[in-house]
């Protein structure tokens, strides 16, 4: 925060970094599940130009207003259109996302200035072309979603971020219906994500990134 001894509207010439370090319980009452998630249709969370990629307070409080939404519609979290279009799917409200579909590859939103470059985001598309997973990163709107859940060509999608890690997404629901993901629940992609990253998070497993440092 800035901690220069001055009262005005102008970028602060000096900061404090702070980092606070916390033990915490399950991200989602209940422990572990898939959710259900709200298509934000009044609300968007960044527009281009924006502070939409960066890691700022201000983009969380704006996803609270949609957010209650999604709760007084009965659903865990909301997902965010673009502003300009109100057509592509870009994040949840502190969360990426991700597409999982039949021929085993993956599509995730690309970072076009609006949505933030996670660091679980990035694990995910390394591990994931580890294994020999395609991994796309391009536009996908939400009448494709909807149409491809139908089909059956998308069967899995899921949601990922610090707190959360990888969170399958079971159900989407709009003012247009309610659609299904897969059978609703966890999808075995989802599920083998969530093992990997968690496995090297814990040492389980080798960390072949770098990405674990020891502290102490």
């Amino acid at each position: 925060f800035a901690s220069e001894a001055f009262l005005g509207v102008k970028p602060s010439s000096e900061y404090l970094y702070m980092v606070i370090a916390s033990s915490v319980g399950a991200y989602w009452k209940g422990g572990a599940r898939a959710v259900s998630i709200w298509v934000s249709q009044d609300y968007t969370r960044a527009a281009p130009g924006g502070t939409g990629e960066a890691k700022c307070g201000g983009n969380y409080a704006a996803s609270l207003l949609a957010q209650s939404e999604a709760i007084r519609q009965g659903c865990d979290q909301v997902v965010f259109l673009d502003a300009v279009e109100r057509r592509w799917v870009e994040e949840l409200g502190g969360m990426n996302v991700f597409f999982v579909f039949e021929d085993g590859s993956m599509v995730t939103p690309p970072l076009t200035g609006t949505i933030l470059p996670g660091i679980t985001r990035d694990s995910i598309i390394r591990i994931a072309r580890d294994q020999g997973i395609a991994v796309r990163e391009e536009l996908y709107s939400i009448d494709q979603w909807r149409a491809d859940a139908a089909s059956g060509r998308m069967t899995e999608a899921f949601a990922c971020g610090t707190a959360a890690v990888v969170t399958p997404i079971g159900e989407v629901a709009s003012p247009d219906g309610r659609f299904t993901i897969g059978g609703g629940g966890t999808g075995q992609l989802t599920q083998r994500m969530l093992d990997a990253l968690s496995a090297i998070q814990r040492g389980h497993a080798p960390d072949a990134h770098g990405w674990v440092q020891r502290l102490g």
